[in-house]
């Protein structure tokens, strides 16, 4: 299950505003009143907007993803205020140029068509959590032969529920993507037809990553070169094949 309900009734959860009275650092803070909080944040606002009000960065997202919290009243007093724009998400800004780069439109598999797959990589993401009906279709896949496979640095209900979980070191899963890839083009176990046809740069790319076999993506991972050759393998050979990503 997920764990909500024990955050909002967690007795640990903030109810009151805290104001720091110590050094950054020091963990030092004391109860205030909520005037005294909203008088303290408007007086600060006010005297870095009289510099340069672009020195404040509004550092917020989705929250609870309605209407008001999430698109438009904090984004109207901050446009208004002068302050500086914050990357739409804060969360998927790099996914989302590195998509753009490499795929052009913002499209990718359907998620229904999962169920027709026989291997399902399931790449940062946790959709036993934040993808049910999705997960509905990876299950009717799981139930009809297809193996599944976690990449996820933490063991999440996803994982325990996967053939294989691979838990790479935060952070270093581009390099089990090129050490794929060059398992992938060494083996030749790509679609030339397809790459001839649709792609551009792809001579640029097969050198780019000639040198980043599984052994040079091991150390950087703390997964064993041989997990991520037989993986790339079973990515090439099985077919059809999905990356659930995001």
């Amino acid at each position: 299950m997920a764990h909500y309900l024990e955050r909002v009734y967690s007795p640990d959860r903030l109810t009151h505003p805290m104001k720091r009275v110590g050094k950054k650092g020091e963990g030092r803070f004391a109860r205030i009143g909520w005037n005294e909080a909203l008088d303290t944040i408007a007086t600060r606002f006010a005297q870095i907007a009289a510099d340069d009000p672009r020195a404040i960065l509004p550092y917020s997202y989705a929250g609870t993803m309605g209407l008001v919290q999430s698109s438009s009243i904090d984004r109207r007093f901050f446009h208004r205020l002068g302050a500086s724009h914050l990357g739409r998400t804060i969360c998927a800004a790099a996914g989302s140029a590195g998509w753009a780069a490499s795929i052009g439109a913002s499209i990718g598999t359907d998620p229904e068509a999962l169920a027709g797959a026989r291997l399902i990589l399931i790449w940062g993401a946790n959709p036993v959590v934040s993808n049910l009906h999705g997960w509905r279709y990876i299950q009717q896949a799981r139930r009809a032969g297809a193996r599944l496979v976690c990449i996820d640095p933490w063991r999440t209900q996803t994982a325990d529920k996967c053939d294989l979980h691979l838990a790479p070191l935060p952070g270093t899963d581009g390099a089990i993507a090129l050490a794929m890839m060059q398992v992938l083009i060494a083996e030749d176990l790509i679609d030339r037809d397809y790459i001839a046809r649709y792609t551009l740069g792809f001579d640029a790319l097969a050198e780019r990553v000639g040198s980043c076999t599984p052994e040079w993506d091991a150390p950087l991972t703390g997964l064993p070169a041989e997990a991520i050759r037989q993986l790339a393998r079973d990515y090439g050979r099985i077919r059809p094949s999905a990356i659930r990503l995001n």
